[in-house]
Parts: C-alpha cells; structure tokens; sequence
C-alpha cells in the first residue's frame, strides 16, 4: 500500500538573514543553481534547499540497498568461504591490496571492541560499500560468481551477470557519494536514479523494494520544485 507522503520546502531565510547565510556557505556555491532559477539569486537558493529536500529523501532507500545488498554478498562468502572467510589465503590474495587494508582495518576495529565474541557479521557491517562492490569485479568471478548471482540475486533477471550487478552497485555508490559530499542531484535525473537504487534493493528481495517503493519520500521530495 501507498503512502501518502506530504513534504515541503524548508523555509527560505528573510531578506536580514539571507546576506550572512550566503556569505557563510559562499555565494560560489549558488552559481550552480542560477540557469534553473532564471539567474534569480532568491530563486536559486530554493533550489539549493529543494536539493537539500532529495537528497535528504534518499537516505532510506540507499539505506536499505546498501544493506540488502552488503548481506547477500557477504552470504555468498560465508557460503564459499565459511565464518572466516576475511582469513582465506586465496581470498586475500585476490583481493585489491587497498581492501585489503580497509579489511585488515576493520578486523582489528571489530576486534579490539567486540574480543572473542567477534563475529563474521561485526566485520561485514564495519566495511564500505566500495568494498563490497569490488567483490562483484571481475578478480573474483571464479572464486564467488562461477555459478552466477543468481542464488544470492534472485531478484534479478536470469539473464543478468556478474558486470551487470557491478555496475548497477557502481551507480548506486556513486549517486550515494555525490549526495554524501553535498553536490548538485536536482538535475542529474534523481527519479532514474531512484529506480536503480530500488532495483538493487529488488535483486535482492522484492517484497523490501515493493515496501521501499510505497514508503519512499523521493518522489515527493522530487515534486517541490520551486517556480520562478
């Protein structure tokens, strides 16, 4: 069922306020808005909070397709590799040598906090999505793709592949990272991107992306467009 998500824009500062809080986050900083607004300096800093509003939106929908997603790989290594698998020779010995140090990083990390009682789960949660998209790259098809994604994917398509699941989680990521590092979404198709992030999610499991889908604020968020 469909929720009925009601959003609004946060309010625009008043013209006292407006002159200090541009100075504050740099009038550079609204140039990037100022052909959507029609070069109107009040214009564009609504469409800096409207981006604001998506990119805040997205937060649960990436959530849960980091998550969904992050588990399904790990299960392929526990499946391959069993409870150590961050032990395996072969597999560290694949791995990319920067992982590798995210990966001895958070063993020690999970260690030092959680001592004898250290689960595989500890490790898996305390790693980057980068890292887990760089399992899905080509080094490691023989050792956890042979047989395909399917069985950790079900969701996808049987004719989907190994790149295929690669670069979907590299869009994600990316689309993750612009909103993390506060950049300019409004105009870079977010409701695309919105449909890739719930299809990764899908892969996965299609009752958490129909559950996603019905709950999501994008959309809304996507439909305060300011007028000039």
């Amino acid at each position: 069922m469909s929720v009925d998500v009601k959003m609004q824009l946060t309010n625009a500062p008043d013209a006292k306020e407006f002159p200090l809080i541009e100075v504050a986050m740099h009038s550079h900083r609204l140039l990037r808005y100022m052909p959507a607004a029609g070069k109107d300096k009040n214009v564009a800093f609504q469409y800096y909070l409207w981006n604001c509003a998506i990119s805040e939106s997205f937060y649960m929908t990436i959530h849960f397709a980091e998550i969904v997603c992050r588990n399904a790989i790990h299960n392929a290594l526990l499946f391959r590799l069993k409870d150590k698998w961050y032990d395996d020779a072969t597999f560290r010995k694949i791995i990319h040598p920067r992982y590798l140090s995210e990966l001895n990083a958070a063993i020690a990390d999970e260690a030092l906090e959680h001592g004898n009682k250290m689960t595989p789960h500890h490790v898996a949660s305390s790693l980057t999505f980068g890292f887990w998209e760089h399992l899905v790259t080509k080094r490691f098809e023989r050792l956890l793709w042979s047989k395909g994604i399917g069985h950790n994917f079900p969701g996808a398509h049987y004719s989907k592949k190994r790149q295929d699941l690669h670069d979907l989680m590299e869009s994600v990521r990316r689309w993750r990272n612009r909103i993390a590092h506060h950049r300019a979404i409004f105009d870079k198709d977010p409701t695309r991107k919105h449909q890739d992030t719930v299809e990764l999610i899908k892969w996965v499991c299609g009752s958490t992306a129909t559950w996603i889908t019905a709950n999501s604020k994008v959309p809304a968020a996507i439909a305060l467009r300011p007028k000039p």
